[in-house]
């Protein structure tokens, strides 16, 4: 989108509200919110103000054009916490944990739904066999918590990323690492209690 007018139309119709009811929401009339919508008048500071608190909007990329928002048609925001899941021994989950998002292309998530997608912060080197290396981002699916492979895992109260191994034979689940300074671990009958597979690993960016 390469004007605020063509930007703030991109917004409306992704509100799923008329322009009259849109630009209502926004504290301006109808034939206000058409001269913004035709690029007659730019927005307001009190417009803008409204944008970014009621839909979220990114400013600067609704003013420019440039950095990330989930109204752009090449990218997903996907939430990030800001808990670190460990590579290592574990890390206490905090009880109230702050997030943000981040931008990701469509390209590099495809073909998984970015609603389905979470990601956190690796911290330790478990998983550096994998090239998942301290201070990188992995992003996960939460819809994926079956079939051996990469998962986040919470065990109890820590958060960790680990190959998981499912035996359904032997009613068991292995969480191994990919260093071999880390031991694997089982979990079976009532231990199951305390794992909780939280979505399979799909990609993630290295630290630079």
């Amino acid at each position: 989108m390469q004007t605020e007018a063509s930007r703030y139309n991109l917004v409306q119709q992704a509100s799923g509200l008329s322009k009259k009811d849109f630009a209502e929401s926004l504290g301006i009339s109808k034939a206000l919110g058409y001269q913004i919508s035709t690029g007659i008048i730019k927005p307001s500071r009190n417009v803008l103000d409204a944008l970014s608190k009621t839909y979220n909007v990114n400013l600067q990329w609704f003013i420019t054009g440039s950095g990330s928002s989930k109204y752009d048609p090449d990218y997903a925001e996907i939430e990030l916490y800001y808990q670190e899941v460990a590579a290592g021994y574990g890390r206490g989950i905090e009880e109230y944990i702050e997030k943000q998002y981040i931008p990701v292309m469509y390209d590099f998530l495809r073909p998984y739904n970015p609603q389905n997608l979470k990601a956190v912060y690796v911290s330790g080197d478990s998983m550096i066999g994998e090239h998942i290396n301290n201070g990188d981002i992995v992003i996960f699916n939460v819809k994926q918590t079956e079939g051996n492979g990469i998962y986040v895992v919470s065990v109890e109260n820590t958060l960790l990323v680990k190959r998981v191994d499912f035996s359904p034979a032997n009613k068991t689940i292995e969480l191994k690492s990919a260093n071999p300074n880390y031991k694997p671990r089982r979990f079976s009958g009532s231990e199951l209690n305390d794992i909780r597979i939280e979505g399979r690993v799909v990609a993630w960016y290295h630290k630079v």
